[in-house]
């Protein structure tokens, strides 16, 4: 037997096992580097623990390992750790780089925001000076109408025939007329024109839906049918506007008759929701909840009122439009509404685009009092806008709608009597509008009515009461029993 060569065999494997434990404790301590480096961890590693568990450091191993191997081996061992260095500090070195671009971009990146900003500033400037400036050209080589007599006032027919003559009637107050397409923030902008006018004290009002109802139902008719008498009555509405501001849908098909009449005097404001879907969506539900104004929209007998649609613009037939989903409706409604005020605008002296997402924003808020002829900026108005309807019958959904969809939350909170006036103001719109040709409707309202004043006067009764406690005169007469 040749021992000599079973010695050299078994000095042979075990050169092989030191070689194979000296690369993995190589890789494993590149490895244990390049996580440490690349983590950012500080901790020092804690050394190998060999011979009975007595530390070794680095060195001690390094040394330890070289005495155990021939030249060969352990110059095999240094240049993994040499290269699994370099690996190293290659892989820290672009990641160095990595994160001095990145750094780099983000700056470049927030300057660049910084110059678009005032850059848009600048066109938004430039925009303003323009369309003022357009705008007294227009102003300036307007051409005036001509006084005319009322026998010449005569409204020609779409027959060709002479339709009914216009009233003799004082000039229209309006001044500035706000148009959108409703659920787009038309209350909280009434509010605010309102608050313009309180803080001029001169009594003038801006209301909310003014005739909206009643010029979609005009214009519907006008488009149907071939009678010159509805034209007649969408101008003696527009001249018999008691109000120097009106805000809402309603206007923007009519838009050049308006222009026509008053296009010297009032400034027309544009209003649009920027967020469309978010309006469509408010729309549709307003439809579904309270059909009263959406005849052609709303599938539903309690539709009254019509609206204007597609086929009344020629865009498509009634049975096209019968097809479409409401969605679908109110999506054509809403860009057909927006493209029509910005058509007609120019037939305006003055006129004034305001998205609704930036109505409590300073600019609009001294735009607003401008175009209503005051420098003093109106609050900005938030009324509740979170009024379900879907649990309240349907007949009584309209009167809850406008007691509590307009109630301003911010007002009623510094002002004690704001409630009270609101109450009372919705409670006598609401009787005045009582529908009285159903059965037993008159007698319900009769009933009401009589409630009303006992009730007022039982309060009224409450209210001096208070007033003896506190010592203090009543100026006016107690209300009597009838």
């Amino acid at each position: 037997m040749d021992i000599c060569g079973i010695g050299r065999r078994e000095a042979a494997i075990e050169q092989k096992r030191i070689v194979t434990f000296i690369a993995i404790v190589s890789h494993s301590i590149a490895t244990y580097l390049f996580i440490t480096k690349l983590f950012g961890r500080r901790e020092k590693p804690v050394p190998p623990r060999l011979f009975g568990g007595r530390l070794l450091s680095k060195l001690q191993v390094r040394r330890w390992i070289k005495e155990r191997l021939g030249p060969g081996e352990a110059s095999i061992a240094d240049r993994l750790d040499a290269d699994a260095n370099r690996f190293i500090e290659a892989l820290q070195s672009e990641l160095r780089a990595a994160k001095d671009d990145a750094q780099r971009y983000k700056r470049i990146t927030e300057e660049m925001g910084v110059i678009m900003g005032r850059l848009r500033d600048e066109r938004d400037g430039h925009k303003l000076h323009a369309e003022s400036a357009s705008a007294e050209l227009r102003r300036l080589t307007r051409p005036r109408a001509a006084a005319v007599s009322c026998k010449e006032s005569a409204v020609l027919a779409g027959n060709g025939q002479v339709g009914p003559t216009l009233k003799n009637t004082p000039a229209s107050a309006l001044r500035v007329l706000c148009v959108g397409t409703g659920r787009d923030g038309t209350t909280s902008l009434a509010r605010m024109m309102q608050d313009v006018f309180d803080s001029q004290g001169n009594g003038d009002k801006a209301v909310h839906e003014w005739g909206s109802s009643e010029l979609n139902e005009l214009f519907c008719r006008l488009k149907e049918g071939n009678d010159g008498s509805v034209e007649a009555e969408i101008r003696q509405l527009i001249l018999d506007c008691p109000y120097a501001c009106v805000v809402g849908n309603g206007y923007a098909a009519v838009l050049p008759i308006i222009a026509d009449l008053l296009g010297d005097q009032v400034t027309l404001v544009h209003l649009r929701r920027r967020d469309r879907a978010a309006c469509i969506a408010s729309l549709a539900e307003n439809a579904e909840l309270s059909p009263q104004n959406h005849v052609y929209y709303a599938d539903s007998p309690a539709a009254l009122r019509k609206r204007p649609t597609a086929f009344h613009f020629g865009e498509m037939s009634k049975p096209q439009w019968t097809d479409l989903s409401l969605t679908d409706k109110f999506g054509w409604y809403y860009d057909k509404t927006h493209a029509l005020i910005e058509k007609h605008k120019r037939l305006f002296t003055n006129s004034l685009s305001v998205d609704t997402e930036d109505l409590a924003t300073d600019s609009v808020r001294a735009a607003l009092a401008h175009a209503a002829g005051s420098t003093e900026m109106p609050r900005a108005f938030h009324v509740n806008r979170f009024v379900d309807l879907r649990h309240v019958p349907t007949d009584r959904r309209s009167f809850v709608q406008r007691l509590l969809g307009q109630l301003d939350v911010q007002k009623l909170a510094h002002d004690d009597l704001y409630g009270l006036r609101q109450v009372l103001n919705e409670m006598i719109y609401h009787l005045s509008h009582f529908p009285d040709e159903a059965p037993g409707a008159l007698d319900e309202l009769r009933w009401t009515l009589n409630e009303t004043h006992n009730l007022l006067n039982h309060r009224i009764e409450d209210v001096r009461e208070l007033m003896e406690r506190v010592g203090v005169e009543p100026t006016t007469a107690p209300l009597q029993n009838g």
